[in-house]
């Protein structure tokens, strides 16, 4: 019996455009986790300024990116100069980019073929000094705020 995932390409990153892209300079985004969900936190990217603004002037704009029903996170290499040695650099995977991940080999391989039927998806943000990986069933932009601890406090009030 021939499955979906048998006959589609595994592993394509896709951007995610509902996701403001992080700054090529936000290398300490703020991650925090319970058992239910993760929010991330991180500078966007100024050619995201037009797309998801107007800000004030003397703004320094963040996002909080909430992943729903999270069953696995990883935050950690490579940078962005390592990029092109992660599997999914050949897939598509970009610097500076929100992407998902379809049809999955992370996903498929841990939680089987039933996985994409119970809505798990692959999420994965490339930033400056490392990757952060998520299998959740949604990534949702929660706000864009005009700076990083206005960000980081509702990130932290999501998950606290």
């Amino acid at each position: 019996m021939n499955h979906a995932s048998d006959t589609q390409p595994r592993d394509v990153a896709v951007l995610l455009n509902a996701v403001p892209h992080p700054a090529a300079d936000a290398s300490e985004p703020f991650v925090v986790a319970n058992e239910r969900q993760v929010a991330v936190a991180y500078r966007i990217d100024e050619t995201e300024f037009e797309r998801f603004g107007p800000f004030a002037e003397g703004d320094d704009p963040f996002c909080a990116v909430v992943f729903s029903e999270a069953a696995f996170h990883q935050f950690g290499p490579p940078n962005d100069d390592d990029l092109d040695a992660h599997p999914l650099a050949q897939h598509g995977l970009r610097r500076y980019c929100a992407h998902e991940i379809e049809n999955s080999s992370l996903v498929l391989d841990t939680w089987g073929q039933a996985s994409a039927a119970d809505g798990w998806r692959h999420f994965v943000l490339t930033f400056q000094d490392n990757t952060y990986e998520c299998v959740a069933a949604d990534c949702t932009l929660v706000g864009i705020y005009g700076n990083g601890d206005i960000a980081r406090r509702e990130a932290f009030s999501l998950c606290g």
